[in-house]
């Protein structure tokens, strides 16, 4: 992507400089800075959230001298511990959605990067001394490192989304979101180069002790580009379109004129270039404003909560709901299903069977970072440049079908890929491949583009969360199912999922190219129009 850096301007217009002939790939100086500002905090969520599967291994060992995936004698214990960041994402993305639409992104945008700062910093105090009291105290801080994480997602999604113009928003969307890649692969790498300088004290002299310090550090890394990202994002502007929405709130006649921020409709009624326009300025002007009235600031907070209220009291907005928080929630029941529990599968399916502590922990350091090689991210990037051209439903529905069908290659041929490991691993790298060139990339975006900037926190939080609530159950229930009916038992349910999974995606419409806050001043000004005629 080349970058245009004779194009400097305030990051808040981005929309606002859409060109017909301007590369969907050629960026410009601010769109790359606030791709590597949204982007680097899924970077650090991935890295946060994907580290688990590991340092699970090692607490395993550390307090109770057990080389398994899961807790010994505690599998709901070690479900707890896993599905501890997911509970907190739950709260962290309704919470932040919602303040984000009703306060506006710059006063919400950098408190999620804090939260999860502060409480990874506590994670990586707790004390040894705790015993079997660790796993209960590292549980807490996950679910508060949680409602961090949880709330990057609707934040990063809507300050991307917008300032993105449509030609490209697809990508730029996809763009941050595929740092959980990168995430997952970089926390890979290092868990690999740490076990490697620890090679001698706990493999050659079995000073199994010192895994105590590989995993403090392991998870404490992250604290140094977290702090970097909160200053960037607490520098950062409000966007025009979030702007134009306040605007409305301040001063409703807006909406008749068609005099929004941000949002131009030609005398057709459709939309026209994004730019400069005669209104923008009276638009701001009846923006509340820092120092403003208190009645005029309590007036405009009040009607951003009816406007979620009022959007999905209408069932051709609600179904859309329905489609996006369904969809996501089934799809993330197989995704962190297999994602959060991959150790045991790997374990289960005998890529990683030694005796011996540093070399178990290597074999399944080593079966992360090919899988995430190999799949995980190759998925994002065919997302990334294929979105524009193949939309959004095709790729989730292209992926869930292939998700299913290695599923159930998976599970009906079990016994000869447990004689496999080769064929075992290209199962994972594959089913990694079509969870990110798939369903688990379409469920971030399509939220972000389908609703209109008034709402687009909020929806794109609750989708999220519903997401959330399907990973948390797959943490609990396969820590337990895998021990009580088995991994093969485990992949079948997961093959229905997916199958289930698919029709939910015809409730949402294709959002190349839809620009959600133009079709909803439309169905506004028609709501007024036909309010004034009943009168």
């Amino acid at each position: 992507m080349a970058i245009d850096t004779a194009d400097a301007f305030d990051d808040s217009h981005l929309s606002e400089v859409e060109r017909e002939n301007q590369s969907r790939w050629r960026l410009t100086w601010p769109e790359l800075k606030l791709l590597l500002i949204a982007s680097t905090g899924f970077f650090i969520d991935a890295y946060d959230l994907f580290n688990i599967n590991l340092v699970v291994v090692i607490l395993n060992y550390v307090v109770n001298g057990k080389l398994s995936g899961t807790i010994a004698n505690a599998p709901l214990q070690g479900g707890v511990l896993k599905a501890a960041a997911n509970i907190g994402c739950v709260v962290g993305q309704i919470t932040f959605g919602l303040a984000g639409d009703v306060f506006g992104r710059k006063a919400v945008y950098g408190i999620e990067m804090m939260v999860t700062t502060v409480a990874t910093i506590l994670i990586i105090s707790g004390p040894l001394s705790l015993g079997t009291n660790l796993f209960t105290y590292i549980t807490v801080f996950r679910a508060i490192m949680g409602i961090g994480i949880g709330g990057d997602y609707p934040m990063s999604a809507s300050v991307v989304a917008d300032r993105a113009n449509l030609r490209r928003r697809g990508t730029m969307v996809t763009f941050i979101f595929a740092m959980q890649g990168w995430g997952a692969l970089v926390g890979g790498i290092i868990f690999i180069i740490l076990l490697a300088i620890y090679k001698k004290g706990v493999g050659e002299h079995h000073h199994t002790g010192q895994l105590n310090s590989l995993w403090r550090i392991y998870t404490g890394l992250i604290i140094i580009p977290g702090i970097i990202t909160i200053v960037q994002r607490l520098m950062m502007t409000e966007s025009t379109r979030m702007k134009g929405v306040q605007a409305m709130r301040g001063d409703p006649t807006l909406i008749a004129k068609g005099q929004v921020k941000g949002i131009k409709l030609d005398h057709h009624g459709e939309k026209a270039v994004e730019g400069s326009d005669a209104s923008v300025d009276e638009a701001e002007a009846a923006a509340p404003v820092a120092g403003g009235s208190l009645a005029a600031t309590k007036a405009a907070k009040a009607a951003a909560w009816r406007d979620a209220r009022d959007y999905f009291s209408e069932w051709r907005h609600l179904k859309i709901l329905i489609g996006t928080t369904t969809s996501w929630f089934l799809l993330d029941l197989i995704f962190y299903g297999i994602s959060l529990n991959q150790s045991i599968f790997i374990s289960a399916l005998g890529l990683a069977n030694s005796k011996d502590p540093w070399e178990y922990l290597w074999q399944q350091g080593v079966a992360n970072v090919i899988i995430a090689v190999g799949g995980f991210l190759p998925g994002y990037y065919f997302t990334l440049f294929t979105i524009e051209y193949l939309g959004r439903k095709n790729i989730q529905i292209m992926g869930l079908t292939m998700n299913a069908i290695i599923f159930a290659v998976m599970a009906g041929k079990y016994h000869a890929l447990k004689a496999n490991p080769s064929g075992l691993i290209a199962c994972f790298i594959f089913l990694q491949f079509f969870f990110n060139f798939g369903a688990n990339a379409t469920t971030f975006v399509i939220p972000a583009e389908v609703f209109p900037t008034r709402v687009r926190g909020f929806s794109h939080g609750l989708s999220a969360a519903c997401g959330k609530c399907g990973a948390i159950i797959a943490s609990l229930a396969v820590s337990i199912m895998s021990t009580n009916v088995g991994a093969q038992n485990v992949l079948w349910l997961f093959f229905g999922v997916a199958v289930v999974c698919i029709p939910f995606t015809f409730l949402i419409p294709e959002t190349k190219g839809r620009d959600a806050d133009v079709i909803d001043l439309q169905e506004r000004q028609a709501a007024m129009a036909y309010a004034a005629e009943k009168l």
